[in-house]
């Protein structure tokens, strides 16, 4: 069995570790290559500090450079000479958003090569009516196989034409647990010591991400600063903004709040060992990777109904809760609640969360990928 991948940017941290993981599991006998069409997208070369990502495994670069930057008149014959040198059996798409993707399809359609689509799309993404969605049946109905994020992902695959038997898995919104969890055992060790150098209070919500109208930091803000006024036991809590972005400078003023700015994705288990709980407000996210970071590191989240992520990663009242993100008083309320919570309680939660996590292992999910190729694959040949 020969599986070609054809991913987006060569940047995708959580790609590459999950790359690395299918690429060690390779089966005896078959070969495994990740197509990467570019380095990077510049709303990530905005970032700056990218941190280590390793790529232990077999990939091609198509364009030294961003993704917007390649033509489709160089993509589309990049990607077929690809496929005809290493002649697949299984091709892997990221997408079915570019039309250099459209091409590929109807060439492994016309060569009897299976196609699997790795799809991250879900209900929550925005006006499911209309011309739009009998388009993307009929794109449906050319995959053999499905690759989802979540079950929200395989609900939506199902709706547009996917057969239950064509589920590969959908358990991919996976991170780096290795890094994660070496990084944040070595902070938390020393937690204490870096709250009292840095005169930080004795609790923490975090939020980590991009600072920009989308991640909808004023709805938390104004719930924290309601917070703070009217909840006694939250004299003793603070909120950790981990990131940067283009609404910094008109947010930063307020009491209570640390700006510890942008930093590496490597780096941000550190910062969730200092929290209590992480808070993502986003008025919307095709998941929330940051979620699966911060339960792999046992931590209760607050976790806006508009993410993709929560019907997965989230329990409520038992490891965090969910809030409509345009409500601040919904949510302020919840913050509330947990603040008033004892640790044992808050322990508790965050417990539940590494069960929750579990069937996001990267190593399980690399075996339900090969065992979903090699099904289709048996299935394409009966």
């Amino acid at each position: 069995m020969r599986v070609l991948v054809v991913h987006n940017i060569l940047w995708s941290h959580y790609k590459a570790a999950l790359f690395s993981e299918l690429a060690r599991q390779c089966p005896l006998q078959s070969a495994f290559l990740v197509l990467q069409m570019a380095e990077s997208e510049s709303k990530y070369q905005q970032l700056g500090k990218a941190g280590a990502i390793t790529h232990d495994y077999p990939y091609e670069l198509l364009h030294e450079g961003p993704l917007h930057t390649l033509p489709l008149s160089k993509k589309i014959p990049g990607l077929l000479r690809a496929i005809r040198r290493f002649k697949p059996d299984v091709v892997n798409l990221s997408g079915y958003y570019d039309p250099a993707y459209w091409v590929v399809m109807m060439y492994c359609r016309l060569r009897g090569i299976a196609l699997v689509l790795s799809n991250e799309s879900s209900e929550k993404d925005g006006a499911r009516a209309g011309v739009k969605e009998r388009i993307k049946e009929y794109i449906i109905r050319q995959f053999d196989g499905f690759i989802n994020f979540g079950s929200s992902s395989a609900q939506y695959a199902l709706r547009l034409g996917a057969q239950p038997r064509q589920i590969l898995t959908q358990h991919a919104a996976v991170v780096n647990e290795t890094v994660i969890r070496s990084v944040y055992t070595e902070a938390y060790a020393q937690r204490e010591d870096v709250r009292q150098q840095q005169g930080l209070a004795p609790h923490q919500f975090v939020f980590v991400g991009r600072l920009a109208e989308e991640k909808n930091l004023p709805t938390l803000l104004n719930a924290f600063t309601w917070l703070k006024a009217n909840e006694p036991q939250a004299r003793n809590w603070e909120l950790l903004i981990v990131g940067d972005g283009p609404m910094r400078p008109q947010l930063e003023n307020r009491s209570g709040v640390r700006w510890m700015g942008g930093q590496p994705w490597d780096r941000i288990p550190a910062y969730l060992a200092l929290a209590d709980a992480l808070i993502l407000p986003s008025y919307f996210e095709p998941w929330g990777l940051v979620v699966n970071e911060a339960m792999i590191c046992g931590l209760p989240v607050l976790v806006s109904s508009q993410c993709g992520c929560v019907n997965d990663l989230v329990e409520e009242g038992k490891n965090g809760y969910t809030f409509d993100p345009r409500n601040e008083h919904e949510l302020a309320s919840l913050m509330q609640s947990f603040v008033q919570l004892n640790d044992a309680d808050r322990t508790r939660m965050g417990q539940h969360s590494l069960q929750l996590i579990a069937p996001f292992n990267i190593t399980r999910v690399a075996k339900e990928i090969w065992q979903g190729y090699q099904r289709i694959l048996s299935a394409a040949n009966s």
